[in-house]
C-alpha cells in the first residue's frame, strides 16, 4: 500500500510552506504506528518531534557543511514529484517543529491501531462496550500509574484488544495503548464534567472503593442488579453517573442555602 503523505509543500519566494496535520485524528494508522514507534526510540521529545517532522513531510538531511544542513525534500511539480535541495539553519529547526506541538498532548480525541498482530481493538470510543469492561480497564490503568510495571500494561493491552495472548509487546505498541486509554479518560472527562469533578471530601479512596461506590449508585443499593449494570453501554452508564452526580451537588446546594 502507497504511503499517505500529510504534507504538502511548495516554494514560494524561496521559503518552504508545510501543511502538517493538526491533531491526532489527522493521522492514518500507519502515520500513528510511526510517531510511537520514534517516541520510544528516542527519548529526547525534541528529537522525536524531529524524526515525526522528517517522516511526515519527506524530509532529508544530507550532511551538515559550514554551520548549516543540507537537505532535500519531494514536491510536486506538475504531478511528478521533485526532490528539492536546500540549506537549513539548525536554528530555525524549533519553529519549523511548533507545527507539531499538538503531540505535546494526549489529546481528547481518542485513535488507535485497529488490530495489532492481527486481534481487533475495541471501539475507539468505547462506544457498545460494557461498563464492567471499561471499569477493569481504569482499574488496570490506575494499577499501571502505581506499579510502572510492563506487566500491567500487558493486561490493559488484553482488555483494549480482545483475545491478544503475545506475551511480550514492543514499547511503540504499549505507549501507543496507554495513550489511547488517556484520550478515552479525557474524552469522558470533558463529556461528563459533573461526574468527573474533583471531589472535595478530604481522603485518597482506593480504586475498588471507587468502583464499588460507582456501581452502588447505578444499582441503587439493590446487589442484585449488579450484572445488569456491570453489562450497560459504558456511554449509558457515564451518563446516568453524570446526571446523578449533577442532582446531588444541586441537592447539598440547597441543603447549604437553609
Amino acid at each position: 500500500m502507497r504511503r499517505k503523505t500529510h504534507a504538502t509543500f511548495s516554494v514560494d519566494r524561496n521559503a518552504l510552506n508545510f501543511d502538517l496535520p493538526k491533531s491526532w485524528a489527522e493521522l492514518s494508522e500507519r502515520d500513528l504506528a510511526m510517531v510511537m514507534r520514534c517516541r520510544a526510540r528516542w527519548a529526547e521529545p525534541v528529537v522525536a518531534k524531529l524524526a515525526i517532522f522528517m517522516h511526515l513531510t519527506g524530509l532529508e538531511i544530507r550532511y551538515r557543511w559550514d554551520k548549516v544542513w543540507v537537505c532535500r525534500i519531494p514536491i510536486k511539480d506538475d504531478g511528478k514529484v521533485k526532490k528539492y535541495g536546500f540549506n537549513l539553519d539548525p536554528s530555525l529547526v524549533p519553529g519549523m517543529l511548533e507545527g507539531l506541538d499538538w503531540l505535546d498532548e494526549p489529546g481528547a480525541t481518542p485513535v488507535r491501531l485497529e488490530k495489532l498482530n492481527g486481534v481487533k481493538a475495541l471501539p475507539a470510543r468505547f462506544h457498545d462496550v460494557d461498563f464492567g469492561t471499561f471499569l477493569q480497564c481504569e482499574n488496570c490503568y490506575q494499577g499501571i500509574l502505581q506499579s510502572q510495571k510492563v506487566e500491567a500494561v500487558q493486561q490493559l493491552i488484553s482488555l483494549l484488544y480482545p483475545g491478544l495472548k503475545k506475551k511480550s509487546v514492543p514499547e511503540w505498541q504499549q505507549l501507543m495503548v496507554m495513550q489511547w486509554f488517556v484520550q478515552v479518560k479525557t474524552m469522558f472527562t470533558l463529556q461528563f464534567p459533573n461526574f468527573y469533578k474533583p471531589a472535595e471530601s478530604a481522603g485518597n479512596p482506593t480504586m475498588v472503593e471507587i468502583m464499588n461506590s460507582e456501581i452502588r449508585a447505578l444499582t441503587g443499593g439493590d446487589a442484585t442488579k449488579e450484572g445488569e449494570v456491570l453489562a450497560l453501554d459504558t456511554w449509558r452508564a457515564l451518563t446516568e453517573l453524570d446526571a446523578k452526580a449533577k442532582e446531588s451537588e444541586e441537592f447539598n446546594a440547597k441543603i447549604k442555602k437553609k
